[in-house]
């Protein structure tokens, strides 16, 4: 079966998030556990945290979160580390109280100090996270190629992948971040060459998530610039391959696109389903 939802605001309670899913029928969803712009962390309300669980239990949705942005357990700055530690534990904190059993972190930035410094801090980070909250699958995304980030090469997640067992580090492929760093996503072809390399160096056991997003810009420019599905460089030709392929019959497909003239939830949803129902696969 194939999930498709978005990630969605939790304005006035974390549940109106889970009754916007189940409104419009996703099959998944993703949030934010705390303020997306501020390095301290509330604790969510119990009885907030009831009704989501409740909504989601009802609904048959599931549920993912996001680390705040600022986080990067790759950095070359204790004081970042340490914040970054914490941001990650507060956040896995909130998502064993709301039962979300994923959530995704940017691999973030060695600020300059390689990619074997970045890696290493953020073996370690992830690592102290989890043992402080085990239970909370962390799962790392690859990231577009931009200046001393960490994580953007299928080779490099999966050395970081390694030193977990696969129970608690998992992977979050996102689309628009794998074209931007190199990835041909366009054919079916090229779609199969990165399934075998992403197989060969991370395995597709790893595997719980994908951001489903096309790329405003071209392939390998390094820019993460999410675009509409269809509308971009991957296309609606890549789209349909990408799906096609046996790696992604199923699972959980998450939208993170823009809101503006060219589109909107709506019609991303809509051009996301219309490839998948052209191929008769099964949706949520």
């Amino acid at each position: 079966m194939i999930r498709l939802g978005f990630h969605l605001s939790v304005a006035g309670g974390v549940q109106n998030s889970a009754l916007t899913a189940e409104e419009h029928r996703y099959g998944t969803f993703q949030i934010f556990a705390s303020n997306p712009r501020a390095w301290e962390h509330r604790t969510i309300a119990e009885d907030d945290a009831g009704q989501f669980r409740s909504i989601v239990k009802r609904s048959g949705s599931i549920p993912f979160a996001h680390v705040p942005y600022l986080c990067n357990p790759s950095s070359s700055s204790g004081e970042i580390l340490r914040k970054s530690l914490d941001m990650l534990i507060g956040n896995m904190q909130s998502c064993a109280q709301l039962g979300i059993n994923g959530i995704v972190v940017h691999m973030g930035s060695h600020l300059g100090k390689g990619e074997e410094h970045g890696r290493r801090m953020l073996i370690r980070t992830v690592s102290s996270a989890i043992d402080k909250v085990p239970g909370v699958k962390v799962l790392m995304e690859n990231s577009s190629g931009y200046r001393n980030s960490v994580g953007s090469r299928f080779e490099e997640i999966g050395k970081v992948t390694d030193e977990f067992d696969i129970g608690s580090v998992g992977v979050c492929l996102d689309t628009c971040h794998a074209f931007a760093a190199g990835y041909d996503l366009r054919t079916k072809e090229s779609i199969e060459k990165v399934c075998d390399e992403f197989d060969d160096l991370i395995g597709f056991k790893r595997l719980s998530l994908v951001h489903l997003n096309d790329a405003r810009y071209g392939l390998g420019s390094g820019l993460d610039r999410h675009w509409h599905i269809g509308q971009g460089n991957i296309g609606k030709a890549g789209f349909t391959e990408f799906f096609r392929n046996r790696h992604f019959n199923s699972g959980s497909f998450i939208m993170e696109t823009p809101i503006n003239e060219q589109g909107n939830e709506a019609t991303n949803m809509r051009a996301a389903r219309r490839i998948v129902e052209s191929l008769d696969f099964e949706l949520f």
